[in-house]
């Protein structure tokens, strides 16, 4: 017997044939048109029911409650078009979706998680950063929690302390980017770690202006590339981000093939940093970790009349910024990396600033070319921060963040900083590391790969008090960091805030140096792999990190198959 179409699906294939396709599909907003009656009714019916109760028969009332619940069951059970689960179980099967979004989060991180459980930031390394952020001690009994050969709950290696260390100088920290280059106002960085990049809009004014007062004289804070606004507040020294939508600092044009561009605005920038002299170093960001290759995504909803006046784009429009700089793209990586170099000279030029540049490492070569680039031609950026394939963000795909990228900072750190050394131009730039680098102790393992300082987001977002309950692209942060829910956000008191900025920020840079101390090192930057040893896949030791028998972090020494 053949088999014959169901009514439903005969319906949908007349429906392509007339339609399309394309139209034809029933999109997650979709409401029957019977729902949408049922809803009206069903709202109006329950309006009513108080006035029912007061100026009529109470009889009369609870009749129409009874058809309001039967209307309700018709609708759950036959009208709605939201959940097969519903139209099976009908109000119960809602309770699914209730826990799913309302309670699964908080159970897990609340009754079902250990110390060292929890992602993609383990409950022992939140607590470091809690206590640090109330300037407590992190003090623990009883020894480790840790499995020492776990590489998911740890660093991945052991910090080798020195019993005899010798004489000691006084430990101190600090360097200057920019300092050999001409007509260039070098600046100076002072702590170990500071607040890397989130854009206003991605965190609502509340939570940058507590950054900003609390990094004040202690660390720099990056705006992110959602432009100049609440982060400047405290006057402290700010990295502006060029991002590839150039907000805050770009006019639109028309492409090659009449589309919007976004470019620079030579006049905005200058005026930007002639303005606002806490701005210190200006950054270009080619890419993030948490969403490499991709562009930022802020909803209409998000773009309130002071975000798109610091942005400068429309109030309530949805703002998209595009893979890639339009002044960088080239028929070829050799041609777009030459463009970045001159971009990276107009930027100079025009703010006597350093330039640092932004990107989470995709393929290998664009390294080597950027690296050989730099070397034939002297020129280049003062700065590179490297972010990890493992870096967060407050909205992103999620094959791009699982899926997309090099690897880790510490990795491409590891790379970079070989490569430059190679070339003999390591000393001309420097670098920071992004991406999982939460503790001292992760920070050790990237100074020992090249770093001179590290930058972290989520760090200051748990030292803000940040849960991690995964809901920053929602604008339902239950914390009010991520929002601008006016009665979540009330909850965030900016001095308070500010206080525990400060306090992690400079606990951490302390326990630093402390770290760097015990390794018999005076600058942290001074630690070496020697200092470290590398926990293998097996579980079992290596003899020094630099023997990395597993390949992950150490690049090859000679290149081979890179040039």
């Amino acid at each position: 017997m053949a088999y014959r179409v169901s009514r439903a699906g005969r319906r949908m294939l007349n429906q392509f044939l007339r339609r399309g396709k394309e139209t034809s599909l029933i999109l997650p907003s979709y409401k029957p048109p019977l729902q949408v009656v049922l809803d009206i009714l069903i709202s109006g019916m329950l309006l009513a029911v108080p006035f029912i109760f007061l100026f009529l028969d109470y009889r009369i009332g609870a009749v129409v409650i009874g058809l309001v619940l039967g209307l309700w069951l018709i609708r759950e059970f036959f009208s709605q078009d939201d959940h097969a689960l519903v139209r099976i179980y009908g109000p119960v099967g809602r309770l699914r979706y209730l826990f799913e979004r309302e309670f699964r989060d908080k159970y897990l991180q609340y009754f079902n998680e250990t110390n060292t459980d929890g992602r993609p930031i383990p409950r022992i390394v939140r607590n470091y950063i809690y206590q640090k952020a109330h300037n407590l001690k992190s003090l623990a009994s009883f020894g480790t929690e840790l499995d020492p050969f776990d590489r998911n709950t740890t660093t991945a290696v052991r910090i080798l302390h020195r019993n005899f260390p010798g004489t000691l100088g006084n430990t101190s920290y600090g360097f200057e980017i920019g300092a050999r280059r001409e007509g260039v106002r070098p600046f100076k960085v002072i702590n170990t770690l500071n607040i890397s990049a989130m854009s206003y809009g991605s965190i609502n004014y509340r939570s940058a202006e507590a950054m900003s007062l609390g990094a004040k004289d202690v660390a720099y804070l990056n705006t992110g590339e959602g432009g100049y606004g609440p982060h400047g507040i405290a006057g402290g020294d700010n990295v502006f981000q060029i991002g590839t939508g150039k907000f805050g600092v770009g006019r639109v044009e028309s492409g090659p093939d009449g589309s919007e561009i976004r470019v620079l605005d030579d006049q905005s920038l200058q005026s930007l940093v002639r303005e606002h002299e806490n701005i210190r170093m200006i950054q270009i960001k080619i890419s993030q970790g948490g969403k490499p290759a991709l562009g930022g995504h802020l909803p209409g909803g998000k773009v309130t009349k002071e975000i798109a006046a610091v942005r400068k784009v429309p109030e309530g429009k949805s703002v998209i910024s595009p893979p890639q700089h339009v002044e960088l793209q080239a028929a070829s990586p050799r041609e777009s990396i030459s463009k970045l170099l001159d971009f990276i000279d107009r930027v100079r030029a025009l703010t006597e600033l350093p330039v640092s540049i932004k990107f989470c490492v995709g393929h290998p070569s664009e390294v080597d070319l950027l690296v050989e680039a730099m070397q034939a031609t002297g020129r280049g950026p003062d700065h590179i921060q490297l972010d990890g394939a493992d870096g967060g963000t407050g909205a992103g795909e999620n094959l791009f963040i699982n899926y997309v990228g090099y690897g880790t900072a510490i990795e491409t750190l590891a790379y970079l900083d070989a490569r430059l050394k190679a070339a003999s131009i390591r000393d001309e730039v420097h670098l920071s590391a992004s991406g999982r680098i939460f503790t001292p102790a992760h920070a050790a393992l990237a100074f020992a790969c090249g770093a001179d300082s590290i930058d972290t987001a989520r760090g200051a977002l748990l030292a803000l008090g940040c849960i991690q309950s995964l809901k920053c692209h929602t604008n339902e942060c239950p914390t009010g960091i991520t929002t601008n829910s006016t009665w979540r956000t009330h909850g965030l008191v900016v001095p308070e805030k500010a206080s525990r900025i400060h306090h992690y920020l400079r606990g951490f840079h302390e326990d630093m140096l402390r770290l760097a101390h015990i390794t018999g090192h005076s600058d942290p930057r001074d630690i070496q792999t020697d200092d470290l040893r590398y926990i293998t896949a097996e579980g079992k030791y290596a003899e020094h990190f630099h023997h990395d028998p597993d390949g992950i972090h150490m690049p090859p020494h000679d290149f081979a198959g890179y040039s």
